[in-house]
């Protein structure tokens, strides 16, 4: 919590005018902009290779009571754009492999398996 005051505090220091249309947008996309669905969210992180969003945050580092929200509730569009774009990256990695896979014969699923990569 001492972070997050000093984090405040400091921000508070350089707050210009234009910065309460940021604050204003930011508001916008949590409260007013559709989310992404719990059931929207669940389909994108078993695409990322986890079998509940709670496993997703564990794994990220999410405080287990934001994992559980998450799970609930959805998530916020923006926020939902980047774990979209994460799933789009690695559907893109897996076809990579593939395509490697069949040129050199030489398995890399198996590698990222060992190296616990999603």
């Amino acid at each position: 919590m001492a972070n997050n005051f000093e984090l405040f505090a400091r921000n508070s220091l350089q707050f210009r005018p234009s910065d309460i249309r940021l604050m204003l947008e930011r508001v916008h996309s949590h409260v007013v902009k559709p989310r992404m669905s719990a059931e929207e969210l669940l389909d994108v992180v078993k695409g990322l290779g986890f079998e509940t969003v709670e496993a997703f945050g564990k794994h990220i580092g999410l405080e287990a009571r934001t994992a559980e929200s998450w799970a609930r509730y959805g998530l916020s569009r923006d926020a939902a754009q980047l774990l979209l774009a994460l799933l789009n990256y690695r559907r893109r990695l897996v076809d990579a492999m593939d395509d490697f896979e069949k040129t050199t014969q030489i398995p890399l699923d198996g590698f990222f398996e060992a190296q616990k990569l999603p």
